[in-house]
């Protein structure tokens, strides 16, 4: 009897050890599962914060190209190293320009780059870039057929059509140019008013495409 005892004990005790094994390795697994987590919400948190972010778009500024309702991922890497060039479809801040009081930002393309002489006449866009004499028309497949770029009244008072950009300034239009409010009438935005860079559409899901 006293041999079963000891058995029983030694049992025992075998079996609260693997108990204790057993729990240790749930708690093992879940402080594994918290880690990857946390590891993961931080992730998420600094693209978010220093790499990506997803705006809306509002307005018909940005016809044919993008459209009311639009979502798109902007990169903001481009702002850390002042990386832009024509054509590239931004975000821009206007707060405390003169003509805009809204507080989204603007979504518009750059037209014009720093050091660039930009003049627009006859509905055409045209640029001498820096280290050239003559103006060039440029090309802008983007336009829906026959639109025209032209300034108002204010914009023209303001020197706007014809226009050197200083050494931070960008010259940014909309794509539907009948109705943007853009550098035509609120001047040239400085490099840091740019918030980084749309880059793709990812809503509606039947227009997802690459900007």
């Amino acid at each position: 009897m006293k041999k079963t005892g000891l058995r029983d004990y030694e049992y025992e005790k075998f079996r609260a050890g693997d108990e204790k094994t057993s729990k240790q390795k749930v708690i093992k697994e879940i402080l594994d599962w918290v880690k990857t987590i946390a590891i993961g919400v931080i992730v998420g948190v600094l693209l978010v914060v220093f790499v990506i972010q997803r705006d809306n778009v509002y307005g018909d500024s940005m016809n044919p190209t993008l459209y009311t309702g639009d979502v798109v991922f902007t990169q903001k890497i481009c702002t850390y190293f002042h990386s832009y060039h024509r054509g590239d479809i931004v975000i821009l801040d206007g707060d405390n320009m003169i003509g805009y009081d809204k507080e989204e930002y603007l979504i518009k393309r750059i037209i014009g780059l720093p050091g660039e002489h930009i003049r627009i006449a006859d509905g055409k866009v045209y640029i001498m870039e820096v280290g050239s004499t003559e103006f060039i028309e440029l090309d802008e497949p983007y336009l829906a057929y026959g639109m025209e770029t032209t300034v108002r009244a204010y914009g023209v008072e303001q020197g706007y059509d014809d226009i050197i950009l200083g050494d931070d300034e960008y010259f940014c239009m909309g794509d539907n140019r009948i109705v943007s409010n853009d550098s035509r009438t609120l001047g040239p935005f400085t490099v840091d008013r740019i918030k980084g860079i749309a880059f793709v559409v990812v809503y509606p899901l039947s227009e997802v495409q690459f900007l």
